[in-house]
């Protein structure tokens, strides 16, 4: 029983161990090719990408309370146990559990953080699109007023215009 429970712990911990080392490396590896599209589809597939982050974080949570609740069944079974090697073997998967649990909370860390960031920028686009909408209404208000002034100043007399002269250039000095 004690060898069965055993090799169960260690394949899930070996490959929970796997799959953590690789979980964010293909999500923060790659560069993402930047190709000009629709900015529905960059934002679609900005939504693809953050749920299968938050899909491998929840997945990474809910693998790593298996391993503790595994742990916990290690620990009960090895308390009535005198033989020293499996105390050390609880000892090596408990360091390793708490390993994991520190990249855990380090991963859900960084995804709040990337949330927060992601919300700032939305809010500074917003911002941005109502300034620009505000700018475009003044330029449409005084395209409006542009030709009802014109019409009123039209009766007076044109002022003469300026002559300008045309000054040729100084030879260049340099030897090129």
């Amino acid at each position: 029983m004690k060898l069965r429970n055993s090799t169960a712990l260690v394949a899930v911990f070996a490959a929970a161990t796997l799959w953590g080392q690789t979980s964010a490396g293909p999500l923060a590896g790659r560069r993402q090719t930047v190709v000009a599209t629709s900015n529905s589809e960059a934002l679609a597939a900005g939504n693809r990408a953050k749920a299968v982050a938050n899909q491998n974080l929840q997945e990474m949570g809910a693998t790593l309370t298996k391993m503790q609740g595994l742990l916990r069944q290690m620990r009960a079974h090895a308390s009535t146990s005198k033989d020293p090697v499996a105390k050390a073997n609880i000892e090596m998967w408990t360091l390793m559990v708490e390993q994991l649990d520190k990249q855990y909370e380090q991963l859900r860390l960084v995804a709040r953080q990337r949330e927060d960031l992601e919300a700032r920028r939305a809010a500074l686009y917003k911002q941005a699109d109502e300034k620009a909408a505000e700018a475009a209404k003044k330029a449409q208000e005084a395209a409006k007023a542009a030709p009802s002034a014109s019409s009123t100043t039209s009766n007076a007399p044109a002022a003469p215009a300026a002559q300008t002269t045309a000054t040729p250039a100084a030879p260049s000095t340099s030897p090129n």
